[in-house]
C-alpha cells in the first residue's frame, strides 16, 4: 500500500540536487493529502525528504517526462501516457529540525527515500522565520495565499541587493521592503536614500501614508543651502583633498597637505599667531634683501625694532607660542647688542653684522618651526589629525596660503613653483564652477559638523533658539512642521548633480555615515540603513584605483565589509548589477532578483549566491514584472516571490509616448515648458 502524501522516490543525490521519479499518480501535478490537495512537480514548489533524524527540504527547479524502458519480451499494449516517466529535479535548500526549518545540511536522504510535497504548515514554517522580528516582502508565486517574510536582522544585518532591468519593479521593491520596516514600531529607525533619479521624494509625502509615519526631510534636487544640499568642502579628508584636486603624489600633494593644515590651523584658536609668524618670515627676507643697501644699518635696526615690539607685546600675552615669542624676543636683543647695529643712515652693514642677521635668522626660523608644530601645522609635519573636519576657507587657500606654502618651500628648491603650477590652476577653476558652489562657498557656521550628523541622523540640526544659523535652517522648519513620531527618513535629491560631481558627494556622504558609525560608544546604537539607488553610479567596478569612481567604490566596499559590526547596512539598487562593484555585491547576504536579460548580469548573481540558488537564476530572463526571485541568509529558502502592492509608488513609471503625442494641447504648452527648464537650468529667476 502506498504511503499517504508521498509523490515519488529518490532516484539521484548529489551535493546540492536531487532527481525524483514520481509516483503514477502524482503525473497530474496534483495529489491528495491528509491536509488536503497539493501542487506537485511545479517550478519553484518545495518537497521534503527524510534524512536520518531530519527532513531535507528542497525546492523544484525542473521537471521531464521520459519513455519508460520495458522489460525485454513484455509487449503490452500502453498508451502514450502509461509509456511515459515522470521526474523532477530539485536544489536542496534547508532541513527540519524538530518542526523548525534551518538553513544547511547535516545529512543527505538515501536513494529511494520518499519524497512528500511540503505541506502549507511546512511552507509557513519556512517562509515566517521564528521568534525574530520580520518584515512581509510579497507572497510566494506558487501558493499565492502564503505570505512571504524576511529576517529583518539578517536583512540589514548583512546588505541586500535588489537588482532587475529597467521597468521590472526595483524602486517598488525598495520601497516594499522600507514599507516591511515601517510596520514595525522602529522610533529610532534611521534611513537615508540616495536618490540619483528624484524618484522618492513623492512617496514620502507629507499628506501620504508612509510621509505621516516618518520624519522624512527631503534635500534638493537644486544645489545650495535653501534646498538643504549643501555639503561642506571642509569635511573632506586628505585623501579626498588628493583626489579632487587631482594632486600628484611627487610635489603638489605635499604642498597641499600643508596648505590645507595652515588654512585650517589659522582658523583655530591660533589664528593670530600665525599671521605673525607669517610676518616674521616676510621680515626676514626684506632684512636678508638690505645687505648690500647703502643704508643697510639704519634700515636693518629700524626692521629689528619692529621685530622686537611685536616679540615683546606677544610674550606678554599667555598662550601656545608665548615661550617661542619670549626666545624670539632675547634673540633679537642679543643680536642688536653683538653686531652693534644702530639706527646710523649711509653705513652699510659689515661682515660682523651680516653674520650675526644670519645667526638671528636660523635661530628664529628654528623658533617659528617649534611654535607652527605646536600649532598643528609646518614645513616638517602637518596636523596630527590632518583629517578632522575643521572650517579654513577654500579661497584662502587659493589666495593666501597656497602661495605661501610655495614660497616657503621654495628655499629648498626654486622649482617648486613649476611643480604645483597646474595644482593652483585646478584649484582656481573649481572655485570659479559654479556645480561646486554647495560645497567649496558654504559659510562657517555653528556646529558644522555636528549639525550635519544631527539632520543625517533626522533631530533638529539647528541651534536652540530662533537665531540658528545652520544654513538650511528654513526648509528644516517648513518640512518638519507636521512631523510625529516614527523613523527618520533623508532622501538625498542628488537628480541635479552633475556625473563628476556626483562621485565626490556620494564618496563624501558615504564615509562621514562611516565614520560615524565607527566613532559611536556603544558600538551600533543608532543603527543606519543607507539606500543606494542606481547603485552602479557611484559604487562601480573599479578599473582605476585614483579614478573618481574606484574612490567612492572603494567607501562603499568598506562599509559593505565592516559596517554591519558598527551597525551601518546597505541597500543597493541597480539595473545592472555586473557594473557595480563585485567586493560590494559579494558581501550582500540578500539579492532579490527581477528580471535580467545580459547574460553578464546573471553571471554576476550566480557567483554572489550561494549554490543551492544558482540553478533558480535561469528563471531571470523570463520574470514578470512585480515578480523576483529571493535568495540569501534573510530568507529560509530560495522563493519566487510576488512583491507586495505598495500606495504612492515612486516616480519610475514608464511614461505614456502615446497618450502624451495625441493631446494636442501640450503642442501649445511646449515653449513656456521650454522656457521653465530653460530658467532654472541656466540659473535664471523663475518669471512664473
Amino acid at each position: 500500500m502506498p504511503e499517504v502524501g508521498v509523490i515519488g522516490r529518490v532516484t539521484a543525490v548529489q551535493s546540492t540536487t536531487l532527481r525524483v521519479a514520481l509516483d503514477v499518480g502524482a503525473k497530474g501535478f496534483t495529489k491528495v493529502g491528509p491536509d488536503g490537495l497539493h501542487t506537485v512537480g511545479v517550478v519553484n514548489s518545495y518537497v521534503t525528504v527524510p534524512a536520518g533524524a531530519h527532513k531535507v527540504v528542497a525546492i523544484v527547479t525542473g521537471v521531464y517526462i521520459s519513455r519508460r524502458i520495458e522489460p525485454s519480451g513484455e509487449s503490452v499494449v500502453r498508451s502514450e501516457d502509461d509509456q511515459s516517466a515522470y521526474e523532477l529535479e530539485a536544489a536542496v535548500v534547508g532541513r527540519f529540525e524538530g518542526g523548525a526549518f534551518k538553513s544547511g545540511l547535516t545529512g543527505y536522504p538515501p536513494l529511494h527515500a520518499p519524497v512528500h510535497s511540503a505541506t502549507p504548515n511546512e511552507v509557513k514554517s519556512i517562509f515566517l522565520p521564528r521568534d525574530v522580528p520580520a518584515l512581509r516582502l510579497g507572497t510566494s508565486t506558487v501558493a499565492a495565499d502564503q505570505d512571504v517574510h524576511l529576517d529583518a536582522n539578517l536583512l540589514l544585518g548583512h546588505h541586500c541587493a535588489v537588482v532587475g532591468s529597467t521597468g521590472s519593479g526595483k524602486s517598488c521593491t525598495v520601497m516594499a521592503i522600507i514599507d516591511g520596516l515601517l510596520d514595525r514600531p522602529i522610533p529610532n529607525g534611521h534611513i537615508v536614500i540616495f536618490d540619483v533619479n528624484g524618484e522618492y521624494a513623492q512617496s514620502f509625502r507629507h499628506d501620504s501614508t508612509r510621509g505621516r509615519s516618518t520624519r522624512t526631510l527631503v534635500l534638493g534636487p537644486s544645489l545650495g543651502a535653501s534646498d538643504g544640499l549643501f555639503l561642506p568642502h571642509w569635511f573632506m579628508n586628505s585623501e579626498e583633498n588628493l583626489a579632487l584636486f587631482r594632486a600628484g603624489e611627487g610635489v603638489q600633494a605635499p604642498i597641499l597637505q600643508r596648505s590645507i593644515a595652515d588654512a585650517r590651523a589659522s582658523k583655530s584658536d591660533g589664528r593670530s599667531d600665525v599671521n605673525r609668524f607669517l610676518a616674521v618670515r616676510s621680515s626676514i627676507t626684506i632684512i636678508e634683501g638690505l645687505y648690500a643697501d647703502k643704508q643697510a644699518e639704519l634700515r636693518v635696526s629700524q626692521q629689528l625694532a619692529a621685530l622686537e615690539a611685536l616679540f615683546q607685546l606677544q610674550a606678554q600675552n599667555s598662550g601656545p607660542c608665548s615661550a617661542q615669542w619670549s626666545a624670539m624676543l632675547s634673540l633679537v636683543r642679543e643680536t642688536v647688542r653683538q653686531g652693534n647695529i644702530r639706527p646710523q643712515p649711509w653705513t652699510p652693514l659689515d661682515a660682523q653684522q651680516i653674520v650675526a642677521l644670519n645667526t638671528l635668522f636660523d635661530g628664529l626660523r628654528a623658533q617659528i618651526s617649534q611654535a607652527i608644530g605646536a600649532l598643528n601645522l609646518g614645513s616638517e609635519k602637518v596636523s596630527p589629525d590632518f583629517d578632522a573636519p575643521i572650517y579654513y576657507s577654500l579661497q584662502e587657500l587659493c589666495d593666501f596660503f597656497l602661495p605661501n606654502r610655495v614660497t616657503m618651500e621654495q628655499a629648498g628648491d626654486n622649482r617648486i613653483a613649476a611643480y604645483v603650477a597646474t595644482l593652483q590652476m585646478r584649484l582656481s577653476r573649481l572655485l570659479a564652477d559654479g556645480r561646486y558652489d554647495f560645497m567649496s562657498r558654504v559659510e562657517n557656521h555653528y556646529d558644522p559638523l555636528g549639525s550635519y550628523l544631527r539632520m543625517l541622523m533626522g533631530a533638529d540640526p539647528r541651534k536652540e533658539g530662533d537665531d540658528s544659523d545652520w544654513p538650511g535652517a528654513k526648509l528644516y522648519e517648513e518640512q518638519t512642521a507636521n512631523h510625529n513620531d516614527g523613523p527618520s527618513v533623508t532622501i538625498f535629491d542628488l537628480s541635479l548633480v552633475a556625473s563628476d560631481v556626483l562621485e565626490n558627494v556620494t564618496a563624501l556622504l558615504g564615509r562621514i555615515l562611516f565614520d560615524f558609525a565607527v566613532r559611536s560608544d556603544p558600538r551600533a546604537e543608532h543603527p543606519i540603513l543607507l539606500v543606494l539607488e542606481e547603485a552602479h553610479r557611484f559604487v562601480p567596478a573599479r578599473s582605476e584605483s585614483n579614478s573618481a569612481g574606484g574612490r567612492s567604490a572603494s567607501v562603499f566596499e568598506r562599509i559593505a565589509k565592516e559596517g554591519r559590526k558598527f551597525g551601518l547596512s546597505l541597500l543597493l539598487a541597480s539595473q545592472r548589477p555586473s557594473e557595480l562593484s563585485e567586493t560590494v555585491v559579494a558581501q550582500c547576504g540578500t539579492v532579490i532578483a527581477h528580471r535580467l536579460t545580459h547574460e553578464a548580469d546573471q553571471n554576476l548573481l550566480r557567483h554572489a549566491t550561494s549554490l543551492s540558488s544558482r540553478s533558480l537564476l535561469d528563471q531571470l530572463p523570463s520574470l514578470a514584472q512585480q515578480h523576483a526571485l529571493v535568495t540569501g541568509v534573510s530568507t529560509g529558502v530560495p522563493a519566487a516571490v510576488r512583491i507586495r502592492d505598495i500606495q504612492n509608488a515612486p516616480k519610475s513609471n514608464d511614461p505614456d509616448f502615446i497618450n502624451r503625442w495625441a493631446d494636442k494641447q501640450r503642442l501649445s504648452q511646449l515653449p513656456a515648458h521650454i522656457d521653465r527648464v530653460v530658467e532654472n537650468w541656466i540659473g535664471l529667476p523663475d518669471r512664473q
